[in-house]
């Protein structure tokens, strides 16, 4: 596992130690920690050891000049903010730490960076057929390992939470807002598509998924699976998808211009009209007992208002204040409703008819399956760091060009 990685995860877990820590109850508060730092003692490597010293450094250093805050009293707008910003910083360098390894390992110099293993969370079919394979045969893929515990820690998360891993997560998102944002700039206001072409641009991102779900549950037979983990095309699978954005031909270079068109035009284009992992978490959210919740008796409409800041702030589009939960595919969880909400309403919350879930709680169960989970795999299962020999990699590099299914 590479620093940057380490460093990742680490955050994940000190982050939920603060919010143990500043939301302390007595017994079950000392065996949270306490069990916190058995798991630790158990996954910890040198690694992990000094990613955690990098980020209690760091902690130290921030209460020296200026005290850390309380995570009850940050507004749920400015923790999506700042951890999003905090993920993207994490796989820009990321991105720089793979170009490098690549690079280094084409000219055929040693790379004196290691490749992380976080790429592979790009790489929706190989992840799918490892979890496949791990699910049904116990078999484990030994080159994209990192591919099937994201795939499989996703799942997880949209099961509990949504599509919470969109709005809260994903790096890509953030990217794509920054991209409409500028076009808004350059050429003002919100454009909306009609109708009947909103629906059929949402549709695009089903046609995908429906495509790769056909080649991970169906195109490849059970008995083909451990060929196919051996094959040089599979082994490749990342350098493959990079290729893809990095040597552009006609039809990359058209699918990256649409992808691009869309992302500018509209807001949350990319996240609305293309993911196929957005389409998944969307599906599988359809079982969440989490939903964002609106009470029509504290909602200010019950009293004569024509009060609708919730559904003008969503940026999905969502007409949330004539709602009482929200099941629409395109909801994230946000929170951006909630935050629009009146205070003197308070008639908005995520969480059951009769429970509440805080923005801090949301971002710590995304935190302990989204970057505790696989630190787990990697410290207790061996599963996360690739056993492509170097040499082959270089071999398969050099390939690269002729490799195909």
């Amino acid at each position: 596992m590479s620093l940057l990685e380490a460093l990742t995860m680490t955050s994940g877990l000190v982050y939920l130690v603060l919010l143990l820590w500043q939301g302390r109850s007595g017994w079950d508060w000392t065996l949270s920690l306490l069990l916190a730092a058995a798991l630790w003692l158990l996954v910890a490597d040198s690694v992990l050891w000094l990613a955690l010293g990098l980020v209690a450094l760091g902690l130290a250093l921030w209460q020296r000049y200026r005290p850390l805050p309380v995570l009850a009293h940050i507004d749920s707008q400015r923790l999506r903010t700042g951890t999003r910003q905090l993920l993207l910083l994490c796989w820009g360098l990321v991105a720089v730490q793979y170009v490098v390894h690549i690079w280094q390992l084409g000219q055929g110099m040693t790379p004196w960076l290691m490749r992380p293993d976080v790429v592979d969370g790009f790489l929706p079919i190989a992840g799918g057929l490892g979890l496949r394979a791990w699910l049904t045969q116990g078999l484990i893929d030994p080159h994209h390992p990192a591919a099937t515990v994201t795939v499989l820690a996703l799942c997880l998360s949209a099961l509990l939470l949504g599509r919470a891993f969109c709005a809260w997560f994903c790096p890509l998102g953030l990217v794509g807002e920054w991209l409409h944002r500028l076009r808004t700039r350059l050429l003002p206001g919100e454009w909306a598509p009609p109708r009947w072409l909103d629906l059929a641009l949402r549709g695009q991102k089903f046609l995908v998924l429906g495509f790769l779900l056909f080649i991970i549950l169906i195109a490849v037979p059970s008995a083909a699976l451990p060929g196919y983990f051996t094959s040089p095309y599979h082994q490749a699978a990342d350098m493959k998808m990079g290729a893809f954005f990095f040597n552009l031909t006609l039809i990359s270079g058209l699918c990256l211009g649409w992808v691009l068109l869309l992302t500018a035009a509209f807001r949350q284009g990319f996240c609305r009209y293309l993911c196929p992992y957005g389409a998944w978490l969307a599906l599988l959210g359809l079982f969440t007992p989490l939903r964002i919740c609106r009470d029509p008796v504290r909602c200010l409409r019950s009293a004569g208002h024509d009060c609708d800041k919730c559904s003008r702030a969503c940026p999905s589009r969502i007409q949330v204040h004539q709602l009482i939960a929200v099941r629409s595919l395109e909801c994230t969880s946000c929170l951006s409703c909630v935050a629009a909400c009146p205070k003197r309403a308070d008639a908005l919350h995520l969480g059951t008819q009769g429970r509440r879930l805080a923005p801090r709680q949301l971002l710590g169960l995304l935190c302990l399956l989204l970057l505790v989970l696989p630190l787990l795999s990697y410290g207790l299962l061996d599963l996360w760091v690739s056993q492509t020999p170097l040499a082959d990699r270089y071999e398969l590099l050099q390939r690269l060009h002729w490799l195909s299914h």
